[in-house]
C-alpha cells in the first residue's frame, strides 16, 4: 500500500518543530497537506517544507479526497470541534493531547467517532519511545519488586499572558498542557487507575489559568505524586521506586531526536545507565498509528485510556475546588 497521506489542521510552532522533519523519515506516512486559516501562513509552511499542498481554511483539506488521515495540533479548545468535522468527513483523526478539557467531551467525541465508524486516537508520543517500552517492561517483570511510589516533576517558565497556554478559554493552564504526562505516566506503568486523588493548585490572578499544580493519587498500593508549572526553571523527570530498586528517568518527555536517551537503574547489585539509541517518538507514533489503520488492527492507545486519563485531570481541578479527596 502506498503511504498515508496526512493532512494537518493548523500550522502550529509545534507541528514546524516536532513534526514535520519526523514525519519525512516514517515508512508509511506522507505529509500531504496543511491548512490555516491564514491561506498566507500555509503556503509558506507548505512551500519552506514542501509539503505538497495547503490551504487557506480547514473545510477545504477535510474535503480534499487524497487526504487520508488527520493530524490535529489546534489548541485545546478547539480539538473536539474538529475531530467531530473530521469524523463527518470520513477521516481518521490523530489528535494532540489532551483530547479534550474534561471526561464528558472525551466521551462524546469517542462516541460520536465509533458511531461514525471512523477511528480516533490521542497523540501521547511518549509511549512509542523505546525508553519508556523498557522502563514498562522492568516493571511489569518486577526487575525493582512492587512499585511503592512514583514522583514526576515538569515544569516550565512562560509568565507571558498572551501567550495561548496562558488563556484560559483556549483550554490553556499547565493541568492541561504538562499535567496530562503527570497522570498519564503512573496509569500506563502500573496499568491500573487512581482511587482517589488530591490536589493544591495555584492560579494567576490576571488569567485564571494553573501555574502550579501538584497532586497526590492512591493507586492502592502506590502513591504518585507530581508538581506541573508554568512559572518555573525548566524542569522534567520521573522517578519509580520499588521494594527492591529505582528508576530515575531525567528526561522523561521531550527526549531529544539527535542524542541518545538514557535511564538510570538501582538495585542492590548497584547502579547502572541504560543508553537508548537516538528515536524520535512523534515519528514512531505517526508509524504505529498508520499501520495499525493499513492493517486494521486496534490503535495503540484506546479510547478508554484517554477517557480514563480525563477523568483523573477532572478530578484533580475538582479537588483542588473542594479542598479535599475525590473519588473516581
Amino acid at each position: 500500500m502506498d503511504k498515508l497521506k496526512i493532512g494537518v489542521l493548523g500550522a502550529s510552532n509545534h507541528l514546524i518543530k516536532r513534526i514535520i522533519l519526523p514525519l519525512k523519515n516514517t515508512n508509511n506516512c506522507e505529509l500531504y497537506a496543511i491548512a490555516s486559516r491564514s491561506e498566507e501562513k500555509a503556503k509558506k509552511v507548505s512551500s519552506k517544507f514542501g509539503i505538497p499542498v495547503s490551504y487557506g481554511n480547514y473545510e477545504d483539506l477535510l474535503s480534499d479526497e487524497y487526504v487520508d488521515v488527520i493530524y490535529i495540533p489546534l489548541p485545546n479548545h478547539l480539538h473536539c470541534e474538529w475531530i467531530k468535522k473530521c469524523a463527518d468527513a470520513n477521516k481518521p483523526i490523530l489528535c494532540e493531547k489532551p483530547i479534550s478539557l474534561n471526561r464528558e467531551e472525551a466521551l462524546d467525541v469517542f462516541t460520536y467517532t465509533k458511531q461514525k465508524n471512523v477511528l480516533l486516537m490521542e497523540a501521547f508520543m511518549y509511549k512509542f519511545h523505546p525508553l519508556w517500552l523498557h522502563v514498562k517492561n522492568i516493571v511489569d517483570t518486577n526487575q525493582i519488586g512492587a512499585i511503592q511510589y512514583i514522583n514526576v516533576a515538569f515544569s516550565y517558565n512562560n509568565p507571558s499572558i498572551a501567550n495561548i497556554r496562558n488563556i484560559k478559554e483556549f483550554g490553556g493552564g499547565g493541568m492541561y498542557d504538562i499535567g496530562c504526562y503527570a497522570v498519564s505516566v503512573p496509569r500506563f506503568l502500573l496499568g491500573s487507575e487512581p482511587k482517589r486523588v488530591v490536589s493544591l493548585l495555584n492560579r494567576n490572578e490576571e488569567t485564571k489559568t494553573d501555574t502550579l499544580s501538584s497532586a497526590l493519587m492512591d493507586f492502592e498500593g502506590t502513591n504518585v505524586t507530581f508538581n506541573v508549572s508554568t512559572l518555573s526553571e525548566a524542569n522534567q523527570n520521573v522517578e519509580i521506586v520499588g521494594a527492591a530498586g529505582r528508576i530515575s528517568i531525567p528526561i522523561p518527555f521531550n527526549t531529544y531526536v539527535d542524542t541518545e536517551s538514557e535511564v538510570w537503574v538501582h538495585t542492590a547489585q548497584g547502579s547502572r545507565k541504560l543508553t537508548f539509541e537516538v528515536s524520535d517518538q512523534y515519528g514512531l507514533m505517526f508509524e504505529a498509528f498508520a499501520e495499525a489503520i493499513i492493517k486494521n488492527q486496534d490503535l495503540p492507545i484506546s479510547a478508554q485510556d484517554s477517557i480514563n486519563n480525563a477523568a483523573v485531570i477532572d478530578a484533580i481541578f475538582k479537588s483542588s475546588e473542594i479542598n479535599s479527596w475525590v473519588t473516581l
